[in-house]
């Protein structure tokens, strides 16, 4: 599936495999690149999956069809399993409140045996105003 080109999603590997208003998933297999010296996911990859993930969910408060630009204002992330090499992770965002300005988004991070690995609770500013349907 098509996303907006972003050079730092190039570079995590990420992809987009759903996308629906308020709500995005993304997959990413997890390579050598992407593990700290302990040969686990860096915190900061699974942060990635998780800004991405909720900052799509956002940006789809009009609809898949329609990419609305916003930025992250804030995040909280807790760290709650692990994930190995050659695993592949899931990240959901979604969006779960707001207006026409501020948007809030949680999102998790899953691994192949579904067990959660990480989640956060982000706030995002809307650089463009949704549709009148953008309180949720």
């Amino acid at each position: 599936m098509e996303r907006p080109y972003s050079g730092y999603a190039e570079l995590i590997g990420y992809e987009l495999v759903e996308k629906a208003r308020d709500f995005a998933r993304l997959r990413l297999l997890v390579g050598p690149q992407h593990l700290n010296r302990m040969q686990v996911p860096h915190g900061g990859v699974l942060a990635t999956l998780l800004d991405s993930a909720t900052g799509f969910a956002v940006a789809f408060a009009d609809g898949p069809d329609k990419v609305l630009r916003a930025v992250t204002v804030s995040m909280n992330v807790q760290f709650i399993g692990q994930a190995r090499l050659g695993e592949s992770l899931t990240g959901i965002g979604r969006r779960v409140g707001g207006g026409r300005t501020i948007a809030f988004a949680a999102g998790e991070v899953f691994n192949e045996a579904g067990a959660l690995v990480a989640k956060c609770d982000a706030t995002y500013r809307f650089l463009e105003k949704p549709a009148g349907n953008a309180i949720a």
